[in-house]
């Protein structure tokens, strides 16, 4: 402890000594002077052998005489005919000496009557004694026989310098006679009250401790406590808070005045982390399809920070940096651990284009059939620069808006905005109807022979619905189920389903065996269909009947003529090569030697080759007609 003068404590409190050198200073005492601590003046009725409760004592008497006196009389402790063999005991109660210096024991004394020092016979005497903390007793005043001649006068006994927590006081009296006496008075422990006062501060005012608790802890008991500090403060309690940074005066005085004092230094740090700010990956923040997330990266100038992020929704997240998926403002708050301050800053926006390619449509030119081996896939789309991929079947794949397939089945076309990434996909079914006719027969009610001229051929098909085509030797061509024959060899039968195109075909050998008659002519049978040699477009004649196709070749007109020996029913029609009648031409009564003439639309025919068929009422003529482009 350091005793300082008072005008070095003005120059403390005036300021003169840095802030931030005060803290915890040592104790500033401004008094130290002597009180006392314990006072036994023996104010109680005569007789009294044991002291009150604020100043215990207690006395123990072993002189046998019953004339013996210990005792209270007259305001003052008498000590009276204790024989030889007693002795009379007087003790004080414990008195708490904590925290006083040098402290003093001072007693009354005096004797009366013949009291004697003779060693020889007996010894009188009063002797007076302490004990420390409880101690070995030590004798500070031994007083044998008469202590003064003048037996109403006092003489003061007293030891001084004395420290420690407790002390007691024990006084031992031995007056042999009734006529000697020995008094004592005013027992008194006194001593220096040295206060102390001790000032702390529990941390520093940050952003995160707005308060800090000023204790002052003195040794001394039963003080009174005051603050002082800056912005006029004062407080009376020895616990208190502040909030304001600066110099605290701890003032701690005792109830005999006496008062000690000392400073402590409270500190600020509310300094924000400086140079906050955040960049996003991609630069621009944008959240399209192709880049689902943009990365948040917040920097500081001030070391050692924390990071902490809000956003849409609830969002938070700690961290330098944040990946993000949800496009709006997010803020980034910067916190030094040191203090508790925080900067906030808000990055740029999160935007986010997903916006799907718009009026996505898929379609198909046709059905796919054996007429058509090929059908167009168009896909389009209203949003402006979008790709296009097609996939389907067998691992087809196009990368064109337009896209041929020849394979049924579900394609799925995929518009993709190359601005965003994003992608609509619209599925199209691509029908296919290429079933060819089934279960396909052909029968032949017979064998040629030299009384046989013709046989019967009949085709057949559990495909309903079909059309027929029989072709054999010699350019024979029927447009029909079941058809009669002349001429041996290979007939075939090609059976078409005119709803899809498709052809099944099936073939008959036709047997012939003329080796008994081959004098004799066969017989031609009636309905026998006879081709006639009008490929060069000249006219050809059969039994009468003038026919003639020209020009053959046709590019776009050609001309059919008719002369018959006798008035008939006669049909003109036109087929393609698949069978299928394309055209009729006529199909009436007809008068003998009257010249006919009709004209053929080639041009609307496909080109290739073409059949004109002249039907009567027992023959079929067949020519071949080529048109070209």
């Amino acid at each position: 402890m350091k005793i300082l003068h008072i005008a070095f404590l003005s120059f403390l409190l005036n300021g003169h000594l840095s802030a931030n050198t005060i803290k915890n200073a040592d104790t500033l005492v401004t008094c130290s002077q002597p009180v006392t601590i314990w006072l036994e003046n023996f104010t109680y009725p005569d007789g009294t052998t044991s002291g009150s409760v604020a100043t215990p004592w207690s006395v123990t008497n072993t002189s046998p005489s019953k004339n013996s006196v210990f005792a209270v009389y007259n305001n003052e402790f008498r000590a009276n005919n204790i024989t030889i063999n007693g002795l009379g005991t007087w003790a004080s109660g414990i008195i708490d000496i904590t925290g006083k210096t040098n402290v003093n024991i001072s007693v009354d004394i005096r004797s009366a009557g013949g009291l004697t020092a003779d060693s020889t016979t007996h010894t009188d005497y009063l002797s007076l004694y302490y004990k420390i903390d409880g101690g070995a007793e030590v004798l500070f005043s031994d007083n044998k026989g008469k202590i003064n001649n003048n037996a109403t006068v006092n003489t003061t006994v007293s030891i001084g310098s004395l420290s420690g927590r407790t002390l007691q006081i024990i006084i031992r009296a031995k007056a042999t006679a009734t006529s000697e006496f020995y008094y004592f008075d005013n027992i008194k422990v006194s001593g220096l009250t040295s206060i102390d006062a001790t000032a702390t501060a529990g941390g520093m005012l940050s952003c995160a401790h707005s308060s800090v608790v000023l204790n002052g802890n003195s040794s001394v008991s039963n003080v009174a406590y005051a603050w002082t500090g800056p912005d006029g403060f004062t407080s009376s309690s020895r616990v208190t808070a502040v909030t304001a940074a600066g110099v605290y005066m701890l003032t701690v005085t005792d109830t005999s005045g006496c008062a000690a004092s000392s400073m402590v230094t409270i500190t600020q740090d509310t300094v924000k982390p400086a140079g906050v700010a955040t960049i996003s990956d991609p630069a621009n923040g944008l959240l399209t399809c192709s880049n689902t997330n943009v990365v948040l990266i917040g920097s500081s100038s001030t070391s050692g920070v924390t990071y902490s992020w809000t956003g849409p929704d609830g969002y938070t997240a700690t961290g330098a940096s944040t990946t993000v998926t949800a496009a709006g403002n997010y803020t980034v708050t910067v916190t030094n651990p040191n203090n508790g301050c925080n900067t906030s800053v808000t990055a740029a926006a999160v935007t986010q284009n997903i916006t799907i390619p718009q009026a996505v449509s898929a379609s198909v030119s046709d059905k796919l059939t054996c007429r058509t081996s090929s059908v167009t896939l168009t896909g389009g789309s209203t949003t402006p620069g979008v790709t296009y991929a097609w996939a389907g079947p067998d691992g087809f794949m196009s990368t064109s808006s337009v896209t041929p397939v020849t394979v049924g089945g579900v394609y799925t076309l995929t518009a993709t905005d190359p601005s965003n990434g994003c992608s609509f996909s619209r599925p199209i079914t691509v029908q296919a109807d290429q079933v060819h006719p089934i279960g396909v027969t052909v029968t032949s009610d017979g064998s040629l022979s030299c009384t046989v001229g013709s046989v019967t051929l009949t085709g057949g098909s559990t495909t309903p619905n079909v059309g027929y085509t029989w072709t054999g030797p010699n350019g024979f061509f029927d447009p029909g189920q079941i058809t009669s024959v002349a001429d041996s060899g290979t007939y075939v039968l090609t059976v078409n389903n005119p709803g899809n195109g498709c052809n099944t075909v099936a073939s008959i050998n036709v047997i012939a065996d003329f080796t008994e008659c081959s004098m004799a002519a066969p017989r031609m049978a009636d309905g026998h269909a006879v081709a006639l040699d009008a490929a060069d477009g000249s006219a050809a004649s059969v039994s009468g009947l003038i026919y003639k196709v020209y020009p053959n070749p046709a590019r776009s007109t050609a001309f059919v003529e008719l002369h018959v020996p006798a008035s008939d029913h006669v049909s003109v029609e036109v087929y393609n090569g698949a069978g299928v009648r394309e055209k009729i031409l006529f199909d009436g009564n007809v008068e003998a030697g009257t010249p006919y003439r009709w004209t053929l639309d080639a041009g609307s025919l496909s080109a290739g080759v073409h059949y004109c068929m002249i039907r009567t009422k027992n023959k079929v003529y067949v020519s071949k007609l080529l048109t070209t482009r």
